[in-house]
């Protein structure tokens, strides 16, 4: 098993994505579960699964660093 992340460049929702390194698969794709914007596309047959690890609306902000003491 693969363990992997990935946000949504768009809605910045975050992700995990397991891959399985044994069990058979189909080709596929996944979007985001919440904007629907295009997150990964696969042509080998491989058994992937996401799960969606913190939804945009609950994550902290950015905030910028403070400036450093002079």
């Amino acid at each position: 098993m693969k363990i992997s992340s990935v946000t949504c460049p768009h809605c910045r929702a975050a992700y995990e994505i397991a891959e399985s390194t044994s069990a058979v698969g189909a080709a596929g794709r996944f979007d985001c579960g919440v904007c629907g914007t295009p997150l990964s596309a696969w042509d080998e047959p491989k058994l992937r699964a996401f799960r969606l690890e913190v939804p945009p609306e609950h994550k902290y902000p950015r905030v910028p660093a403070p400036p450093s003491p002079a």
